[in-house]
């Protein structure tokens, strides 16, 4: 898979395959270190002893608090309660095991980590995700997905911003984006440096079935990264603008 934002330039500047024979995921755009850094609390779970339902349970973080060795389950027990340490704790050791093999454990308990304001577990999540299917991951984990990446997408985290264009269509995790998704990403681009406008834009490109109206949305968005971006984007949105309007063309001629 084509990795990196100067090697995917590269390949649609120069002309060399057409943007459809290219996965959607595969072109990157660059994402700042600082964006990734940022961290949402969507869900504090468990914050203090007192709020777990049963003694086992409190005694069980007592010993965790206190720095002692846990079980795999009893971190798991925790973790259930939406606890963001022991999920973070049971991140870590479903890391290990390899993310390919624990890919929905992985993503859900990173998640609730994530959500719980634990830096560094949305990485873990996003890592996970790509490796799950949409016909056997359960609905309430994907919402869980959904609730935490969104949040720091619209925070601004240029990583999760990338992973929601990502996963969202027909045969994606999170299934196609809804308008109300699209519509934010626009107004939020309309205001910022057009990024997140230009990686939907891409991702609409990578399909063959586009019809007219669709391209003349994808033209839109490439308009604002047009003129919200800096060079490299409306570089790239240039380019992007031209195929677009071939593909539209080709439509009317047929």
């Amino acid at each position: 898979m084509v990795r990196g934002w100067t090697k995917s330039l590269a390949i649609v500047l120069a002309g060399l395959v057409p943007l459809s024979d290219v996965a959607a995921q595969s072109l990157t755009l660059p994402s700042s270190a600082e964006s990734r850094r940022i961290s949402v609390v969507v869900d504090r779970g468990i914050t203090s002893t007192r709020q777990l339902p049963t003694t086992a349970l409190r005694q069980l973080r007592k010993e965790m608090v206190s720095g002692a060795p846990m079980a795999e389950d009893d971190l798991r027990a925790l973790a259930n309660q939406k606890d963001g340490l022991a999920a973070l704790k049971l991140t870590k050791i479903l890391r290990q095991r390899g993310v390919a093999q624990n890919a929905s454990d992985l993503a859900y308990y990173a998640s609730i980590a994530a959500g719980a304001g634990r830096k560094g577990m949305l990485d873990d999540m996003i890592g996970a995700l790509y490796f799950l299917s949409p016909a056997t991951e359960p609905s309430s984990r994907i919402s869980q997905y959904i609730r935490v990446l969104y949040a720091h997408a619209w925070a601004g985290n240029t990583q999760a911003q990338d992973a929601m264009v990502a996963l969202n269509g027909p045969d994606q995790l999170f299934g196609p984006m809804s308008d109300a998704t699209r519509d934010r990403i626009v107004a939020l681009s309309s205001t910022g440096n057009g990024r997140m406008v230009l990686s939907l834009a891409m991702k609409d490109m990578g399909r063959t079935d586009l019809n007219r109206a669709e391209l003349n949305r994808v033209l839109g968005y490439l308009e604002i990264a047009d003129r919200r971006g800096d060079l490299a984007i409306r570089a790239m949105a240039f380019s992007l603008a031209e195929q677009a309007k071939a593909r539209r063309n080709a439509l009317a001629v047929n």
